[in-house]
This record gives C-alpha cells, sequence and structure tokens, in this order.
C-alpha cells in the first residue's frame, strides 16, 4: 500500500513538472497564423502589450515566448535567454543612428526605441572598418581585410555562416540565397564578428588563431545561438570585473555552448560591451555598474501589433 502511495505521489508531481514546462507551452500557444509579419526595413518592431510580461524572467504571447534562466559554468555565472518566435520577421537589427554615423547609445535605450522585447549587442559596426554590414535586408557595406567568421541569417530566421570568409568565399553563399532582400535575395542581417563556436551540433574550431584576438583571455562572452526552426538563445557570461565570476574562454564558451544543444552558435562583441536587455532594462553584470553605450543590437520582437 505504502509502495501505490509514492508511487501515486510521484506521478502527481511529474504532471505538475510536466504542466511547467516553457518547451510544452510555446508548442501550444505559438502560432504563425497570430503573427503579423513585420516590414524588413528598418523600422521598429511591434510594441508589446504589457500584459504578456508574466513576470521579470518570462514573456508570453501567441508570436513570441521568452525565458531567462541563470547557470554557472566554470565559477562564471551565466544568463540564458530561450527565445521562440512564430514569423522571421520577429527577429530583427537596429543601428543606434542611420549607417555611416559614429552614434552609439546605451543598449537598452536602443531596444526601447524599437520595441524589443529582449536584446543583445551585436558587433559594434561603426567601431571596425572592415567585414560584411547588412542589416534589415539592406547591403551598407563589403570589405575584406581580416578572415572572419561572417553569420548570415536568411528569411526563413536559419543562421549560415561563412567561416573564415574572404570576398569569394562570402559571395559565393550570398548568391545562393539571392543576395540581399531589398535585392530581391533571401538575406535578411550579416553579423561580422565572431568566431563561430558550433557548427550543426559539434565545435567550430580546434583553436582560435587570429592575430591579437584575445580567444584565451577569460573574459564576459556574448553568444547568440539557433537551436532549431525559430527557436534561439542570447547567452551572456559574467567576466573577471563582476564578484563572483572568472570569465570563459572563447573554447570554453564553445563547450558550454555545444552542451547546450546548439545548432548554430556566434560569439558577438564581449566584454564592456555585453548587454543584454528585457524589458527596457540591461539584466546582466549589474554588480560592475558599466555600461559600454554600443552602436547597434540585435533584438526580439512581439508579432502582434497594436500592443500599448
Amino acid at each position: 500500500m505504502r509502495v501505490k502511495t509514492i508511487l501515486l505521489i510521484l506521478f502527481i508531481v511529474s504532471l505538475m513538472f510536466l504542466a511547467r514546462s516553457p518547451a510544452m507551452t510555446e508548442e501550444k500557444r505559438l502560432d504563425i497564423k497570430a503573427a503579423t509579419p513585420i516590414p524588413i526595413d528598418a523600422a521598429a518592431g511591434y510594441a508589446a502589450d504589457p500584459q504578456y510580461y508574466l513576470s521579470d524572467t518570462e514573456y508570453l504571447d501567441p508570436t513570441l515566448h521568452v525565458t531567462i534562466e541563470t547557470d554557472s559554468y566554470l565559477k562564471t555565472n551565466i544568463q540564458i535567454v530561450r527565445v521562440q518566435i512564430a514569423h522571421p520577421s520577429q527577429l530583427r537589427t537596429a543601428f543606434a543612428n542611420r549607417y555611416g554615423t559614429q552614434t552609439t547609445v546605451p543598449a537598452a535605450k536602443l531596444a526601447k526605441r524599437v520595441n524589443a522585447v529582449t536584446a543583445v549587442n551585436a558587433d559594434f559596426h561603426s567601431f571596425d572598418n572592415h567585414g560584411v554590414i547588412l542589416r534589415q535586408g539592406h547591403l551598407y557595406r563589403s570589405r575584406f581585410t581580416l578572415p572572419d567568421d561572417i553569420l548570415i541569417i536568411d528569411d526563413k530566421g536559419d543562421f549560415h555562416v561563412v567561416l573564415r570568409a574572404d570576398q569569394e568565399t562570402f559571395y559565393q553563399a550570398y548568391d545562393a540565397l539571392g543576395g540581399a532582400f531589398d535585392e530581391g535575395g533571401r538575406i535578411i542581417n550579416v553579423i561580422t564578428f565572431g568566431p563561430l563556436l558550433v557548427n550543426e551540433g559539434q565545435l567550430a574550431h580546434e583553436t582560435y588563431s587570429r592575430v591579437n584576438n584575445p580567444a584565451y583571455v577569460r573574459a564576459q562572452r556574448v553568444v547568440i545561438a539557433q537551436v532549431d526552426t525559430l527557436s534561439y538563445l542570447l547567452v551572456v557570461t559574467e567576466g573577471p570585473e563582476s564578484k563572483n565570476s572568472k570569465g570563459l574562454t572563447l573554447m570554453e564558451m564553445a563547450e558550454y555552448m555545444k552542451e547546450l544543444g546548439c545548432r548554430i552558435a556566434y560569439n558577438l562583441d564581449g566584454g564592456s560591451s555585453a548587454s543584454l536587455i528585457f524589458r527596457d532594462k540591461k539584466i546582466n553584470s549589474l554588480d560592475t555598474h558599466k555600461v559600454r553605450y554600443v552602436s547597434d543590437i540585435i533584438y526580439f520582437s512581439t508579432g502582434l501589433p497594436g500592443g500599448e
């Protein structure tokens, strides 16, 4: 009798756990038919209705599910944002100002301007004069002086990476996708930073050899990853400036992202630029009180127009 009672209790507890599962919730609630595609241009996304913010760590509407988790790895505190969207146009980028200016702003201010539910800093395009800058369907720059791993995001929200790209290899991928969206192609965004950390679930590189790249320094890291169709991660670590964190090397970051089960994981600008935004506020590394102004962000917005 006692064994049956214990088994019954375990069964009830398991049902409670399943009912709380974010994965199951988003599978049931997200609906592409509920999403109104957002124009592929520099305009802001739709404003989110405040009722869909369930807590300081979760947002859920019929087109967007965001959850925030914390973890610790190699004595480093980490924040993981899981994002599921109903339509690819909800994954967007924004400049601090028009391309060609040196304007920078706090990432939280930029995220609020474009109605981002969650966001991270991108590649700080105005700091470097090389690489490919293609945002919201328009190609702004194509200059190859360093063998960067370049991230391409297409009109289905899928990630593609050109490893150690030069002009030939990048434009092979560019042409295969038909070019930039406003040229009639499928490419919506291109980010030049890197390196690629995880490729099709496996470590992308055995070593990181770019000259002067602080790959082996323990630092604050920022990564964007695609897990599955319209499913993404934003992962931000603390660095040695935070009280209880050592920071991670690039290889350690890659190994961590592999453990998370990513299909593609791509390194973004880290260090003091690291800015993880939720509900118009920076939520990472708050003990350092540092806010570096940035020139661009990657963000996710609701697919429901008409929010407040």
